[in-house]
């Protein structure tokens, strides 16, 4: 888990930056500026958009009494896109949107329910922990013994 973190947190602006770099050698540096600025205003508007739609959804949801667990999972992926709006970069952006558009969430929804799926089905069939099985003998010794009534 710290591995794929470090990794995501070393690669990403790595990628970014060579990314920026290269659109610049192309284009120039007023069209990244133009990118990195415009593809953040337009982020920060699917986010708060899609946000506030999602907060909607939940109340509505649990007025009727329903758990929202789509809708939840939905604003998640709003978070996770929001912060990664706020990383300046051509990769992070396309990321961000990505998660902001509807029919590409609910791709990556489904996709991250069947990795939850399989992982609790693994873990309820593979973890054995020795330390919850122990059984433990307790001796309760009063001092001075109680005396009992006759």
């Amino acid at each position: 888990m710290f591995r794929r973190l470090f990794l995501f947190a070393s690669l990403v602006p790595l990628i970014d930056i060579v990314l920026l770099a290269w659109i610049a050698t192309k284009t120039s540096w007023l069209f990244v500026l133009a990118l990195v600025i415009g593809t953040g205003i337009l982020g920060a508007w699917l986010a708060r958009h899609q946000g506030l739609r999602t907060l909607r959804r939940i109340a509505s949801e649990m007025e009727a009494g329903r758990m929202p667990t789509e809708s939840l999972l939905d604003g998640l992926l709003v978070l996770i896109a929001a912060v990664l709006l706020i990383i300046p970069g051509v990769l992070t952006d396309v990321v961000a949107i990505a998660l902001l558009f509807p029919p590409s969430r609910r791709f990556l929804k489904e996709w991250t329910r069947r990795r939850l799926q399989a992982s609790v089905i693994m873990k309820r069939y593979t973890h054995f922990d020795a330390d919850h099985d122990q059984i433990i003998d307790v001796r309760v010794i009063e001092n001075p013994p109680r005396q009992l009534p006759h």
